[in-house]
């Protein structure tokens, strides 16, 4: 009973204390701070989002996304509701909104956020207003070293408000394309076919309609950066030759982005068409992108860059190229000479309350409304510089800076290049988390299936990808394998983008038989898992061997496909919306199938019995299949063909690393664009950069008009018993089994012409 009265009491003091006028501005001051720290959270960690998939960040950065206007405009009102009367509340009260206008680098959260642009803005021009209010409604109580300078700062948010108007509407407008010229000789070294627009805009008015000009003076397309012999940007020079290069594959970044954008978009004339026979296309990835073996990397600079720029328009403050910083440098020197002004004005460095203010904190002779004060004025200080030079760090500002270097022969000289080369060396962060999620079905069949199905189910399933999942840093080996095999698909002598089965027919590894049986009827997602299954299979295996000990070569292949095949199982789990036809069906499939593999390989311990188990179920586990665990089953029958048809493992990895890197350009092509700009804002995928690649070759979606192609379903054939029923082994395609003849049957169902 004495607990309660103690309790009891403590809370009546709480709220006495809540109550008077200390409490009243100790909690005025705490929701200061709070806002502060809110409005850190979102300047410092919006652009940590693109490079960072962490969970907790994801988190602060909607917190602070969703709370910072709430928690600022509650706290000015309780300021104005207040029985203490401080002058140093107005000055609390304006910088929070001139904070608020600071924090305006992050636009949105999430892609469904972006086309609020205009309600950001207007929120903006209302908190001018509401600021201009303050100072008026305070005017008396404010002194005239305060007065000025606030009104002043007013006046600059007025003016920054017309700018990022002003760069809205010009965003509104911006969309040059591609100019086309069929009588030009492509030059591969000048890129003299490649007239992607990377500034200025190709078009002149007239009284009845905007035609076409396609020699304006004030634009810049890719190929008049190559063209430019300066010594920024020119190649000719071997000693710096590769900051040239990636300074010129910047703009061909910047030119990429803003075709890209339209798919995003129809506020462009017209219909927009994206010719999958596109020979221009094509040629930019094959012969510029992915030309030098020994740079094959050189494709996915080019992309991240461009994806980066997608990130900051769809989501930072960069909507369109600036002309020029000269508005922006001198709105921040004068904001930064106000600024400084106010937090060295003599009314707070002698800082004395007036006989107005009833009620001051001090703790131990110091004066904790002071202190407030001078944090507030200097991390609006702080986080005005940082701004800027994020912005002048940027790659926008840079692709405008290069725009100019070529139409300005003037600036060809060392005092120009020295620091423009110095400003294209500094990056403000990186492009994206250069990180690829994995998660291997069978291994999460093991001992804890249990424990993370319970921390599934406390979660709300919410958590399951950090729960289920991993994340590894890309191997340059995976990224070598996937560029590979694009360049080898994009040739004009092959032409095609497969599943990956044509080549294993071809090769031996799968005859039709099996191929029927296996993956017909199959849709992406069973057939991603019946792979995966497979090739995890082939790893339990190889988990008996030393892989340290293997040769390079084994460990190279071993590594793309235990890499990609992960990958490509963690989209259908936990990523869906990325492949074709993924939907939530999927992710229960992959759910059903690891309940499954639960319930069978419950009594295995090590992955060696994990193996022996499933290669048991390969060679006479029909019954199994037949009592519900069909995709189970039908990955052990192809892992047993895999390791009985390729004896040797270097070979079974080759044959596998060429399957999956394949597979991923398969599932890769889509329409479904948001869905690849929602993930940028959480890290970035690889497959997003694969997309995006695909795009610029001409592959754009997953059915191609000129092909008519046909569903994922093998075409009609005679029917028959199906192998593995038969006697429990595989036979070959090659023996006549009394059958009869099959009529011809083609592997390939489905693909893309590029």
């Amino acid at each position: 009973m004495d607990g309660f009265v103690a309790l009891g009491n403590v809370t009546q003091v709480a709220k006495q204390f809540a109550a008077s006028s200390v409490g009243q501005l100790a909690r005025i001051e705490g929701l200061v701070t709070l806002s502060c720290l809110l409005v850190v959270i979102l300047v410092f960690s919006n652009s940590r989002r693109r490079h960072q998939s962490n969970g907790f960040l994801g988190f602060l950065v909607w917190a602070a996304f969703m709370f910072n206007y709430p928690v600022i405009s509650y706290t000015i009102g309780l300021m104005q509701s207040s029985s203490v009367r401080n002058e140093l509340f107005v000055v609390w009260a304006c910088f929070l909104l001139l904070l608020l206008g600071s924090a305006d680098a992050m636009t949105a959260f999430s892609f469904n956020d972006t086309q609020q642009h205009a309600r950001s803005m207007m929120n903006q021009a209302l908190h001018i207003i509401y600021l201009l209010f303050l100072i008026l409604y305070y005017k008396a109580q404010l002194r005239m070293n305060l007065k000025v300078p606030l009104f002043i700062l007013w006046s600059l948010s007025v003016a920054r408000l017309v700018l990022r108007i002003n760069a809205y509407r010009t965003t509104s407008r911006d969309n040059g394309l591609i100019r086309e010229n069929p009588d030009r000789v492509r030059v591969h070294e000048t890129q003299a076919e490649y007239i992607y627009l990377v500034d200025g805009k190709e078009e002149e008015s007239s009284s009845m309609a905007i035609h076409l000009r396609y020699d304006a003076p004030d634009t810049v397309s890719v190929d008049k950066v190559w063209e430019c012999k300066g010594e920024l940007l020119s190649c000719s020079s071997s000693a710096g030759s590769r900051g040239a290069a990636r300074r010129r594959d910047l703009c061909l970044s910047f030119a990429l982005f803003r075709l890209m954008r339209l798919r995003f978009g129809a506020d462009h004339v017209g219909d927009l068409n994206f010719h999958s026979n596109n020979d221009l296309s094509r040629t930019l990835v094959v012969d510029r992108l992915l030309s030098d073996d020994r740079d094959l990397d050189r494709a996915f600079r080019v992309v991240e860059a461009e994806l980066g720029f997608l990130f900051d328009f769809f989501y930072a403050r960069y909507p369109s190229l600036k002309d020029n910083l000269v508005f922006d440098l001198i709105l921040y020197l004068l904001t930064m000479v106000t600024s400084l002004f106010t937090l060295f004005s003599s009314v707070l460095l002698h800082y004395r309350p007036s006989t107005t203010a009833k009620v001051n904190i001090i703790i131990h002779s110091f004066n904790l409304d002071l202190f407030v004060t001078r944090l507030v004025v200097a991390l609006y200080i702080f986080l005005e510089s940082y701004q800027l030079l994020s912005l002048v760090l940027s790659d926008w500002h840079k692709v405008k800076l290069m725009c100019q270097y070529v139409l300005k022969v003037s600036w060809h000289r060392a005092r120009v290049d020295t620091p423009l080369k110095v400003l294209c060396h500094f990056n403000v962060s990186r492009y994206w988390k250069n990180a690829i999620n994995q998660y291997s079905l069978l291994d999460n069949a093991g001992y804890l299936y249990r424990v993370q199905l319970l921390l599934s189910t406390l979660t709300l399933q919410l958590l399951d990808p950090w729960i289920m999942a991993s994340s590894i840093v890309l191997p340059p080996q995976v990224k070598q394998a996937v560029l590979c095999a694009l360049k080898d698909a994009l040739k004009p002598t092959n032409g095609k983008i497969t599943d990956g089965r044509r080549w294993l027919h071809q090769n031996g590894i799968l005859d039709r038989d099996l191929d029927y049986d296996l993956f017909s009827h199959k849709t992406y997602a069973p057939y991603i898992l019946v792979w995966h299954i497979a090739t995890s299979i082939c790893c339990y295996g190889e988990s008996k061997f030393d892989m340290a000990q293997a040769d390079a070569e084994l460990r190279y292949h071993y590594e793309v496909a235990t890499v990609l095949s992960g990958y490509c199982s963690y989209l259908v789990a936990f990523a869906p919306d990325l492949i074709p036809d993924g939907t939530y069906t999927s992710q229960l499939l992959s759910c059903r199938v690891l309940k499954d593999a639960h319930a069978y390989l419950a009594e295995c311990r090590t992955t060696s019995d994990k193996y022996d188990k499933l290669m048991k179920l390969g060679r006479d586990g029909w019954k199994e299949q037949e009592a519900g665990c069909p995709l189970l089953y039908e990955g052990a029958v192809l892992a047993l063909n895999l390791v009985d048809r390729k004896k040797d493992a270097e070979e079974r990895w080759k044959v596998l690393a060429h399957f999956w890197a394949n597979l991923l350009l398969y599932i890769a092509p889509s329409d479904r664009a948001s869905v690849h700009a929602s993930k940028l804002a959480t890290g970035g995928e690889l497959l997003t950069i694969v997309w995006a690649l695909l795009n610029h070759a001409g592959v754009v979606n997953k059915l191609q008009e000129n092909n008519g192609c046909q569903p994922l379903d093998t075409l009609p054939r005679a029917p028959r018993t199906p192998i593995f029923h038969r006697q429990g082994t595989i036979v070959d395609s090659n023996e006549d089994d009394g059958d009869g003849d099959y009529p011809m049957y083609e592997i390939m169902q489905e693909d893309y012409s590029v």
